[in-house]
């Protein structure tokens, strides 16, 4: 289980949960299928699957745990389709218009017949938690989807005190400031290939560069033009290449192929694997996130 696009967050105090107690914690609210009367549901599943027990996996200290996600499919054409026709029917039979909250009524009756026979999509969002280095990582390529997940877990625990990290220069601040200088990267980050700049606020314009030359006068030439770096391909120690945005979250995740020939070389079954891969995913991401967070001139300590 290789993360992809993470979004991570630090405890404002000490996660002191063993495995067994978060793994009872979230029994509570063990993922469940949707009744026939609901448009989604959501709860804990196990993070192996079918060859595990635990809702909960630990490896060296590490928490991996797995929010699971049903919704009930229902295309709006469809809907609107059937308003469309009781409203008709009801004019022509009743000799009169159907208003507007005629008509939210019609559909809410329509969404109440269709959502028995409604198909089923589920999802799963992963998320690790390291105590000892006070994080909250989650496998999702957008905040919302990584709050939903924090929500449920603070649901489930009745508290969670997570915050984004504090940081003395915005990414977009750095990323900037790192194209336009070579000599202002931080050590062990490199600039790839790919960037996409915005104009300031109230202008428009974006432009995506992709393998180009990053450092080139022609891509430079946008900064001086007022536009701002908000995503940019980077790599970290030739271990790890990613895109970071500027809202922090970290995208298009690639492990050096050292690091995943490593892991594949541990052998055994299902389980000895995903735990050979976690292990060394939060082995790298121990030492990644604070050198990140370095470079932009965290408040934290990393």
């Amino acid at each position: 289980m290789w993360f992809k696009n993470i979004q991570f967050y630090k405890f404002e105090d000490n996660f002191k949960l063993t495995a067994e107690q978060l793994h009872e914690a979230l029994l509570g609210r063990k993922a469940r299928d949707c009744g026939q009367m609901e448009m989604a549901c959501e709860g804990w599943s196990k993070p192996l699957g079918h060859a595990g027990q635990m809702l909960v996996h630990e490896s060296n200290g590490a928490l991996m745990l797995c929010m699971r996600r049903e919704d009930k499919v229902l295309p709006a054409s469809l809907v609107r389709e059937q308003v469309v026709e009781r409203a008709f029917q009801i004019e022509a039979e009743a000799g009169r218009p159907v208003g507007r909250k005629e008509k939210g009524d019609i559909k809410d009756q329509v969404l109440q017949e269709l959502m028995p026979r409604a198909l089923v999509r589920a999802s799963h969002t992963y998320a690790c938690i390291l105590p000892q280095k006070g994080w909250l990582i989650v496998n999702a390529s957008s905040a919302s989807k990584a709050e939903s997940l924090i929500e449920l877990l603070r649901k489930t625990l009745g508290t969670l005190n997570v915050v984004l990290p504090a940081t003395q220069e915005s990414p977009e601040a750095a990323m900037t400031r790192w194209l336009m200088n070579d000599a202002a990267l931080p050590e062990g980050f490199d600039v790839e290939d790919e960037c996409e700049m915005q104009a300031g606020e109230g202008a428009e314009g974006v432009v995506r560069c992709k393998y180009v030359d990053l450092s080139s006068a022609e891509v430079r030439a946008h900064v001086s033009l007022g536009r701002r770096v908000k995503k940019m391909a980077m790599n970290w120690r030739e271990r790890l290449s990613f895109v970071l945005h500027e809202d922090m979250s970290v995208h298009r995740l690639k492990f050096d192929s050292a690091i995943l020939d490593e892991a594949g070389e541990s052998g055994g079954d299902e389980v000895a694997r995903f735990d050979a891969d976690f292990t060394l995913m939060v082995a790298e991401f121990g030492e990644f996130l604070p050198e990140l967070l370095s470079a932009l001139n965290t408040e934290e300590e990393a």
